[in-house]
């Protein structure tokens, strides 16, 4: 392909026809606060916030969704084609942090790649099997001199799938995520 040659010219095409749509789901984001589908995952955002029914909460600090009932959710997500391990958290998880992890319900949403996957739910206080072992690996770092926090502990996949409640795909008779907040 030559600079602005008849192919060239094709694929610039294509990529004119797939944007305007792009621009479309643009539009979608901003109804629902998000404002730029392509920063900090805003588009998969998005998609998990229609998926859920729960309504985005601007701004990068703080829980990133708020149901019917008033009750904040985290939102967490990773690409199984890229991610093994598990859930990122936090790069300065303390002991405030870990419990706060347990006050609020979770979104925990599975891509392959750009394609979700599925979605599970933790309620408040899902997590506190998860966070009892972090809280005794932080006191055995405190107690050793290596620190107050930890370094991004990663909630595992498995973890999630065995304590959560899988709502996406969507089960035979849907589950609406504000009815296991536990509020």
């Amino acid at each position: 392909m030559t600079f602005f040659d008849s192919s060239h010219k094709k694929e610039i095409e294509g990529l004119n026809k797939l944007w305007g749509a792009l621009a479309d789901l643009e539009k979608l984001g901003k109804q629902k606060g998000i404002d730029d589908i392509f920063q900090d995952n805003g588009a998969k955002v998005l998609q998990q916030v229609i998926i859920s029914d729960l309504s985005f909460l601007p701004g990068r600090e703080g829980n990133d969704a708020i149901d019917k009932n008033n009750v904040e959710w985290e939102f967490k997500s990773l690409n199984t084609e890229t991610t093994a391990s598990g859930f990122s958290t936090d790069h300065h998880a303390t002991h405030e942090l870990l419990q706060r992890f347990n006050s609020v319900p979770w979104l925990f949403s599975f891509y392959a790649g750009i394609h979700l996957q599925e979605m599970y739910v933790l309620s408040p206080g899902g997590l506190s099997k998860w966070t009892e072992h972090q809280r005794n690996h932080l006191d055995e770092r405190i107690r050793e001199g290596k620190g107050k926090s930890l370094n991004n502990p990663k909630i595992p996949i498995k973890y999630v799938k065995k304590h959560g409640t899988k709502i996406f795909p969507f089960p035979q008779s849907p589950i609406d995520p504000a009815t296991l907040d536990g509020k």
